[in-house]
């Protein structure tokens, strides 16, 4: 099984400036292969756990090819009923792996993420 990104040392060299420098589309792409990590970034339904997506390209949203429900990148996380630009989500997480408890309380406050 394949180590969980969070616990990676990729994942501790997030910085900020480079989240911001690289765009919301680098955003997007990255938060799918933390979102995925077991699947190498491919999504996989939330509900019946199928591969078999297809990619609503307009919408940002994927769609399961067995059950037919729309799924998200944020769905089933914290971040599910923010509306957020991706490189903001990806700061959030950013800010939560690589600071101590303490401030990450309070950058969750500050992006105002309720506590789980």
């Amino acid at each position: 099984m394949a180590q969980h990104f969070l616990l990676t040392a990729a994942c501790r060299t997030l910085s900020l400036r480079a989240i911001y420098k690289a765009g919301e589309e680098k955003a997007y792409e990255q938060l799918k292969a933390i979102r995925w990590a077991s699947s190498a970034g491919k999504p996989v339904c939330l509900r019946c756990a199928c591969v078999r997506v297809y990619h609503i390209a307009t919408r940002r949203r994927f769609k399961c090819a067995a059950c037919y429900a729309q799924f998200s990148v944020t769905n089933g996380t914290i971040f599910h009923s923010r509306k957020m630009a991706f490189v903001d989500l990806l700061a959030a997480i950013a800010l939560f792996v690589n600071v101590c408890s303490k401030v990450s309380v309070r950058a969750a406050r500050n992006f105002s993420i309720p506590a789980a």
